[in-house]
């Protein structure tokens, strides 16, 4: 009797919705440490506002503003997630990148040092694209008031590393790595323009859009159901 006790409730802590089961987040979303002078990066206040908002589901990570780490970071995590969102900074409203190149620009990274090696992963494909079809994801968020387009220039710098590097990992574990988007948001402070008036980014807005792009996504079929 107890051995068939203990069976009826493993059974029951492996069905859908019960909270044992969200103990093992399916999402992560990453944002950069701050870069270039400035005190925060918009794009980790989003992914720590999204894991304030959706904490039986999402998990967050920063990544270091150094040249290497973005690939370091993906290989460091454990389990890997089955989608993951990145976000990074500097653009004037949000933008979703989908080609991501196996070259990195000379930029100094927080250490002040170039990149060692002109090549982000030795012997890899000169470019990668996103598979998933986004379009309708960025026409989404702009009809819900978060401007936003699609992009193929994420900027040579740490966040077409990151972008390359998660197109890279899905490609070596597609088993684990479903889905993996790369976006810039604006930074913080950064006026908007919005159809009939303008916004400042602050964290308030960043979660209403990271909210929004659940959303989006959820309708889309892009993102697990397991996210509310």
């Amino acid at each position: 009797m107890k051995t068939l006790r203990k069976l009826l409730l493993l059974a029951a802590f492996c069905l859908p919705g019960h909270p044992l089961r969200a103990q093992t987040p399916d999402i992560l979303v990453s944002g950069f440490e701050a870069f270039g002078g400035r005190s925060e990066n918009a794009s980790w206040v989003l992914a720590q506002e999204l894991a304030k908002a959706f904490p039986q589901d999402v998990r967050s990570l920063k990544v270091p503003v150094l040249w290497g780490a973005p690939l370091e970071s993906i290989n460091g995590v454990s389990p890997q997630p089955n989608v993951w969102i990145a976000f990074g900074e500097g653009t004037p409203e949000f933008q979703i990148e989908i080609v991501a190149h196996n070259l990195r620009g000379r930029y100094p990274d927080n250490h002040g040092m170039k990149p060692m090696t002109p090549e982000i992963v030795k012997d890899a494909e000169p470019e990668l694209r996103q598979q998933a079809r986004l379009d309708g994801l960025a026409e989404a968020l702009t009809q819900a008031g978060f401007p936003t387009h699609v992009s193929e220039n994420a900027g040579r710098y740490l966040c077409e590393e990151m972008l390359y590097s998660l197109l890279h990992a899905q490609k070596q574990h597609p088993e684990a790595l479903k889905l993996v988007i790369f976006i810039h948001v604006p930074p913080l402070g950064q006026t908007v323009k919005l159809p009939a008036s303008t916004r400042k980014v602050d964290a308030a807005w960043l979660q209403a859009f990271g909210k929004q792009l659940f959303a989006s996504m959820r309708k889309l079929d892009l993102l697990p159901a397991a996210a509310h």
